[in-house]
């Protein structure tokens, strides 16, 4: 795997123009965190590629679907997660998924499923990031706390988002979009904390 590239997993507010590749543009300001400019740097390319394993919709299950794959990129048994991972080879990668999940459903079922996007991962040789998420779809938090417990679990890296976006006007939720969408300042916060999430996991793997 290439130590220089990461990727995501996850649904449509996971592509690019909503998370993280405002830092391969002109439009991003540092401020007091200029010593971030090093990890923009290392991963410079991985910013704004769209991955494979993100699409409008996408869920465990689905990230597992071959029907779900890029037939003109994926082999017909791949899923989007098994192709993104042969085809771009990242040393992290990003989950960010759970807010497609039915409210109601079972929080448990959904971390069967995440349980086994991470052992995916994990046995290409990649370094999964789970991701809490900013919305309550499910009305009791049960997807953020199975993820938090399956980064437990796995003794993986988790980004609290959840715990990011609370600073953030209804909590980085779009009220006007059912408070599920993220709010442009939720967007910003996303990215902000993954790249402080990748820096901090660059100075790790380099040492």
């Amino acid at each position: 795997n290439d130590p220089h590239v990461f990727s995501v997993v996850g649904d449509c507010q996971s592509a690019p123009n909503d998370f993280l590749g405002i830092y391969e543009t002109d439009r991003y300001n540092l401020a007091n965190y200029q010593y971030l400019q090093q990890s923009i740097d290392y991963f410079k390319g991985s910013f704004s590629r769209q991955s494979l394993a993100v699409h409008d919709g996408m869920s465990a299950p689905t990230a597992l679907t071959p029907l779900w794959a890029d037939k003109d990129a994926c082999h017909p048994d791949e899923s989007p997660v098994a192709c993104e991972l042969r085809v771009r080879k990242p040393s992290i990668m990003f989950v960010n998924l759970g807010t497609n999940w039915l409210p109601g459903a079972s929080a448990e079922i959904y971390g069967k499923y995440l349980r086994q996007v991470v052992d995916l991962i994990v046995a290409n040789g990649t370094l999964p990031v789970l991701s809490t998420k900013a919305d309550n779809v499910e009305g009791n938090q049960g997807i953020n706390k199975v993820t938090a417990q399956i980064a437990h679990d796995y003794d993986i890296p988790l980004m609290n988002f959840w715990a990011a976006a609370q600073q953030l006007p209804n909590g980085g939720l779009d009220p006007n979009r059912n408070d599920v969408y993220l709010s442009t300042a939720g967007w910003d916060m996303h990215s902000f904390s993954a790249l402080q999430t990748l820096d901090a996991l660059r100075l790790a793997l380099t040492k």
